[in-house]
């Protein structure tokens, strides 16, 4: 298993970098376009929940990628001190939905600030 880590500020304009790291690793892999595409949602969505949703933002995210030959893992932690807010209770839920019907795996630990996801290979279309 390989294990690459991003830790890159946490603020909007950094999203495509975030993006376009998760595709190239994920494509290193041979996931098929859907596939990388559905990752490539996923890792926005979870970038953006902390982004809106965490009242401090000076300090980055940590974002780990763990990749096998068949599954790719990532975990996203806020490095940022403060409570979760509830001020995009929609956009939130909103969110949670698409992580929830993308990613194979998925675990929410809010308390923490950190959320990771897998997507497999195995689900070829």
């Amino acid at each position: 298993m390989e294990k690459i880590k991003l830790t890159i500020p946490k603020k909007s304009e950094y999203m495509s970098t975030i993006r376009l790291t998760t595709s190239a690793l994920s494509n290193l892999k041979g996931f098929n376009v859907d596939d990388l595409e559905d990752i490539k949602v996923v890792i926005s969505e979870v970038c953006t929940f902390f982004i809106n949703n965490v009242d401090n933002q000076s300090e980055p995210l940590d974002i780990i990628y763990k990749i096998s030959d068949n599954n790719i893992s990532v975990e996203v932690t806020d490095l940022n001190t403060g409570n979760i807010s509830d001020n995009n209770g929609t956009n939130s839920e909103m969110s949670v939905m698409i992580i929830e019907s993308l990613a194979d795996n998925y675990n929410f630990d809010l308390e923490n600030k950190k959320i990771i996801f897998e997507k497999s290979i195995n689900n070829l279309k």
